[in-house]
């Protein structure tokens, strides 16, 4: 009887608890619907703004263009550098003493520009089916040929009307599909351009009026800040930067620069078509993270210091990261160059021995060993003697080129130093100099700076068999321009 009882409680028990989940469930399905309902609406309210959005850009586009000139590209300035390397013979001590600066420039911060409103993919859409390569990388978007057009000319109105089709087949998706490579691949600002001018010239093919449209319209679509202009038969692209940028011809709109994206280097006259999109934002080249490309490895090169031997290392890098970083403008901003860091590939062949020889050691004997490193392990040469004008480079190109100069080895000590001390590091720009200070925790005599109650003392890259607090002779007394990093 008692097993009669507990047999009819359970099958009570499950068919109530059955009966509950059945409830819970068409309560989530409820919940679902309803956000699926709301994501919808969001969706579509989202996409008729931007409609209505490049509705009012393009008709604008079909009248308001108006005459402006072009300046002439600014040439990177020439460094009087040494034409070999400057060699500590002096044994004298180091004296501790405080040494002038001339201007303190703190890091640029920016965001990384969003579209004004999120792209949303339908749930009806085809597969991915063009596929471009990018520095070596495959990459695969959602672009048919019929999306494919022409324009007949430059005028205001076939341009807008290009604008007008470029609103209504499916490039919105495709924008989204390029964000979505940002991401994946890593890449900063300057990335993301070169990423969607390879795009469009694979599509539409090199210096086509097709191609910088095509350009102009996912890059404003992306949240860049982007103006046109015509000069002939010609459509060019042109944006503004964070900082300035050298040998690209720029026009002067607002008081902000906007620099020609083309090999045209030529004054010349142009209409410019001047009229902001919503929520555009200017451009940086900084570069936080490594960018992603496909790996193709160089030749394996070693380096090794002259008074720590065993700080050594064989390192190799990644070709394709060498052709992306021979792409970027050079700039004024020295510190974005130290922000760059190092490629992991570059780290994992040179950290490990690097770290092993400064253990245990205090901070002024590892940031002694690392100096010597830098000022030993690499050939030297200007840079008009290596390229024939100047050209700052990244800490992966020191390990791919044979020679680099003052400011190549500044830059890479600062990322060592940063990385494998955790110290806070500061960019000297003299006069035809690059150089470094570093913040110690413990007390390191030599020349220092004293900035906002922190004391940095000098570290020279380039003065070789230097040690740190040690400067140049014939940079004592001269007053440097201090350029922080941050992160």
């Amino acid at each position: 009887m008692r097993q009669i009882i507990l047999l009819t409680l359970g099958v009570f028990l499950f068919f109530v608890i059955h009966a509950q989940n059945t409830g819970f469930d068409d309560f989530i399905h409820q919940k679902h619907q309803r956000w699926v309902t709301y994501k919808d609406a969001k969706q579509k309210a989202w996409a008729d703004f931007r409609d209505k959005l490049n509705k009012d850009y393009a008709d604008k586009m079909s009248h308001q263009w108006t005459p402006c000139s072009v300046f002439a590209a600014k040439p990177i300035p020439k460094r009087p550098e040494p034409p070999k390397p400057i060699m500590k013979t002096d044994q004298t001590p180091i004296p501790i003493k405080a040494v002038t600066y001339s201007e303190y420039v703190s890091a640029v911060t920016y965001d990384t520009p969003q579209p004004f409103q999120p792209i949303a993919h339908p749930d009806n859409e085809q597969d991915a089916a063009y596929t471009f390569s990018f520095h070596s990388t495959p990459c695969k978007v959602h672009l048919l040929r019929e999306m494919y057009f022409s324009l007949s000319d430059v005028s205001e109105r076939t341009v807008a009307e290009g604008w007008r089709i470029l609103s209504a087949s499916g490039y919105d998706i495709l924008a989204d599909d390029c964000l979505n490579y940002r991401d994946q691949l890593d890449l900063n600002d300057w990335g993301y351009i070169e990423l969607i001018k390879c795009l469009s010239k694979s599509f539409y093919g090199d210096e086509t009026n097709e191609a910088v449209l095509m350009q102009a319209y996912l890059l404003v679509q992306s949240g860049y800040k982007v103006r046109l202009a015509r000069s002939g038969n010609r459509l060019v692209l042109m944006m503004p930067f964070t900082t300035t940028i050298y040998q690209y011809s720029y026009f002067s709109l607002g008081g902000e620069k906007y620099y020609l994206l083309d090999d045209n280097k030529d004054g010349g006259s142009y209409y410019v078509f001047n009229c902001k999109f919503e929520g555009e934002k200017t451009a940086s080249l900084d570069i936080k993270k490594e960018p992603r490309f496909f790996d193709e490895s160089t030749p394996k090169k070693a380096f090794a210091s002259r008074r720590y031997p065993n700080a050594s290392a064989i390192v190799t890098t990644n070709r394709n990261l060498m052709t992306f970083y021979s792409s970027c403008p050079v700039t004024s901003d020295w510190a974005s160059y130290s922000r760059a860091s190092l490629s992991r590939k570059v780290k994992r062949a040179l950290y490990p021995t690097l770290r092993k020889q400064i253990a245990s050691k205090s901070e002024l004997e590892a940031a002694n060993i690392l100096l010597n490193f830098v000022q030993t392990a690499f050939d030297y040469k200007t840079d008009q003697e290596q390229f024939g004008y100047e050209r700052p480079l990244f800490g992966d190109e020191l390990f791919y080129y044979p020679y680099s100069d003052c400011e190549d080895r500044s830059i890479l000590f600062s990322i060592l130093v940063r990385d494998l001390l955790k110290l806070e590091v500061v960019l000297l720009n003299y006069p035809g100099h690059l150089a470094t200070a570093v913040r110690f925790n413990e007390e390191v005599p030599g020349y220092y700076f004293g900035v906002n109650e922190k004391k940095y003392v000098l570290c020279d890259p380039t003065y070789i068999g230097a040690p740190v607090g040690d400067c140049m002779p014939q940079y004592v007394g001269t007053s440097a321009v201090i350029v922080e990093i941050g992160d």
